[in-house]
């Protein structure tokens, strides 16, 4: 599993932990749904602000989408 897939996974079980709907999220965030549909499968790579955006919406600290780790570049720049 790819790092874009693991934060997609974060992603789905944080707002799982919320009961909260994906419109629900992505509205919070100010993201379209298909976007944060695409970042929980892993197949779109969310922007830094936007993983703010729903970091706050879930109550949890960006790093919560990484292990806990601060972001790593290589999610940031695709490296």
């Amino acid at each position: 599993m790819d790092i874009i897939e693991q934060v997609g996974e974060q992603l789905a079980l944080q707002r799982a932990r919320l009961g909260i709907s994906l419109e629900e999220a992505a509205h919070g965030a100010g993201i379209d749904p298909e976007r944060l549909a695409g970042g929980e499968e892993g197949s779109v790579r969310l922007s830094e602000a936007e993983l703010g955006e729903l970091a706050g919406v879930y109550g949890v600290d960006v790093t919560a989408f990484f292990g806990g780790r601060t972001t790593p570049l290589s999610y940031l720049f695709g490296a």
